[in-house]
């Protein structure tokens, strides 16, 4: 398997991918720009087609992932019920991917919003119909404490830590087994799956983005054996309160 980064649309691009390549789906889709209910706005013309949009999209990752896939879809409180019904069959079956769980990443500062400062991200955790979620100790909490600033970054404007998505790359996948992500910006889940050790497929409309993920890519440490066997501080992630 070559590790690729692919500037396009991924609705277009994920035809070529083989039908049950695909190990695991880690992803950030651009559920800000859903638009109506959704985000506050006036309008729902803007939603309505970002569910259909989503949707069409949900069909080709169910087609591409492992019957016994696993992943995680960034999201928010106004979009989760959209990503949820993405993956629901026309007709009744089992034989899907389907949203399984929530994390919530607290990010350990206050962000935007009023009279409640927002300072969590959502984590939906999806699973294929054979999954059986064996990578992930059943003492886990679902809640994630660890900082990640809100405002400018470096390489993204909606940027995720890298770390952070190496632990989600851990938790769904083995060593060598190949995720996709369909919308990769800066390639911050990329770089969680190059030090761990499993292949990729990157997707993203942005040439621009296309190019920094690459170079980021590039810079990693050239020892990698030493960078993946660098131990991923759970302690530092899971803080249960008192």
């Amino acid at each position: 398997m070559i590790d690729e980064i692919i500037c396009g649309d991924c609705l277009e691009l994920m035809k070529d991918i083989a039908t049950g390549s695909v190990d695991a789906i880690i992803t950030d889709p651009p559920f800000a720009f859903a638009g109506g209910l959704s985000n506050g706005s006036s309008s729902q013309t803007d939603s309505q087609f970002f569910s259909y949009w989503w949707k069409d999209v949900c069909k080709e990752l169910n087609r591409v992932m492992k019957a016994d896939g696993e992943g995680f879809i960034w999201c928010d409180w106004k979009t989760a019920a959209i990503i949820a019904d993405g993956f629901k069959p026309t007709k009744q079956t089992y034989d899907v991917l389907r949203i399984s769980q929530m994390l919530y990443h607290y990010r350990e500062m206050p962000g935007q919003g009023k009279p409640f400062r927002s300072s969590v991200d959502m984590i939906a955790y999806i699973r294929g119909p054979k999954s059986t979620g064996h990578r992930i100790p059943n003492t886990t909490h679902n809640h994630i404490s660890k900082y990640w600033y809100y405002g400018k970054h470096e390489f993204h404007p909606a940027e995720k830590d890298p770390e952070l998505a190496a632990q989600l790359v851990e938790w769904c996948c083995d060593e060598g087994d190949t995720i996709l992500d369909p919308f990769a910006g800066a390639g911050s889940v990329l770089l969680g799956a190059k030090r761990t050790g499993r292949h990729f497929i990157g997707i993203d409309k942005s040439e621009e983005f296309c190019s920094v993920a690459r170079k980021r890519i590039a810079e990693m440490p050239s020892n990698l054996e030493a960078f993946r066997k660098d131990p991923i501080r759970l302690d530092s992630f899971f803080k249960v309160p008192a």
